[in-house]
């Protein structure tokens, strides 16, 4: 086990609520481990948007939405984390406070308005957003989530790869775009739930604003607040969706000075570690999160990039808080 050690001047705590024992009442248990799906092939599939989708959206209701401040707006988090590594029961710890988790899922990739391929549109000469989470699945580093969701996680979450075109007004995407994306996907490939995750990937070049004022937008840097963000959204009844947004993210405010030697693969990688880790451990918002700080898994790590060797590729990604030696690390 790695973990990652850093020193800040320490702040007075309250007393937290003790870390619940992880009951998985809302998981489904895990089919037995075999050998680890060869999805390495599986061609990129394309989709339309769904004609209902605007009728969908409109009646839809957000579950949950967790987004992912640029590096100026994360100094707060850094500046509160000690991560002593040797607390039992740190403040800085996980609680789990009783929601679904998720132990096994397919990972859909949706590539948005993308003219070439994944690598030349979010990755570096092979290694694209695909090739990382294929490759994160038989990694060491993926057993960091078996702490939280109770289960063996390596080999649990194939890869599928879609791509749409999609339009948005003035560039810029908004949160109406997002969920008509992923409830398109969600429909044409009947897959919704605890078991599916789509992560939307959009170009270089396109912003994203959730709320006016409140958005990813390097071209705009007064209203420029997020990177990356993931939550949940219930299409009626029986359709709920997890999904992440990965903008480009080899961009200044999103990639920190020195962490990306391989190119924006690393910038890539390593945010969407961070929202798939914290997409299984807290889907909807109330799962495994510290109530001292608000931080999600991946939120109080984000300072530090480790070179990680997976699959024979390699790949620059920040850790992620592990509950086991009270600190960021990369492996169980």
């Amino acid at each position: 086990m790695r973990a990652i050690r850093r020193t800040h001047r320490r702040f007075p705590v309250p007393a937290l609520l003790g870390a619940a024992a992880l009951a998985l009442g809302a998981c489904q248990r895990d089919a037995p481990m075999g050998v680890l799906p060869d999805d390495a092939n599986v061609p990129i599939v394309p989709f339309t948007i769904a004609p209902g989708a605007a009728d969908a959206v409109r009646t839809s209701t957000q579950r949950s939405l967790r987004t992912w401040a640029i590096v100026k707006l994360r100094k707060s988090i850094e500046m509160s984390f000690t991560g002593d590594g040797g607390t039992i029961n740190s403040p800085f710890d996980m609680t789990y406070v009783g929601g679904a988790l998720v132990s096994r899922a397919t990972n859909w990739n949706v590539y948005v308005n993308c003219p070439t391929d994944a690598q030349t549109c979010w990755g570096t000469d092979h290694l694209s957003p695909g090739t990382f989470l294929r490759d994160l699945n038989r990694s060491p580093m993926l057993s960091l989530a078996d702490q939280y969701t109770g289960h063996l996680s390596l080999g649990q979450f194939k890869v599928s790869e879609l791509s749409t075109n999609a339009t948005f007004v003035d560039n810029t995407a908004t949160i109406a775009d997002i969920f008509s994306i992923v409830f398109s996907a969600s429909t044409a490939f009947n897959a919704s739930g605890y078991r599916n995750i789509f992560h939307v990937f959009l170009p270089q070049g396109t912003d994203m604003c959730i709320a006016p004022g409140f958005c990813y937008s390097p071209d705009h840097p007064e209203n420029f607040a997020f990177c990356a963000f993931h939550g949940s959204v219930d299409f009626g009844p029986d359709q709920h969706v997890l999904f992440s947004v990965e903008p480009y993210q080899g961009v200044d405010g999103c990639v920190i000075p020195g962490q990306a030697p391989h190119g924006v693969i690393d910038a890539t990688a390593s945010t969407l570690s961070h929202e798939f880790f914290e997409t299984i451990s807290d889907p909807d918002g109330d799962g495994w999160f510290n109530f001292l700080t608000g931080s999600e898994i991946g939120d109080l790590c984000f300072a530090f990039g480790n070179n990680e060797h997976m699959n024979g590729h390699d790949y620059v990604v920040q850790p992620e808080y592990s509950n086991s030696v009270h600190n960021c690390a990369d492996r169980k």
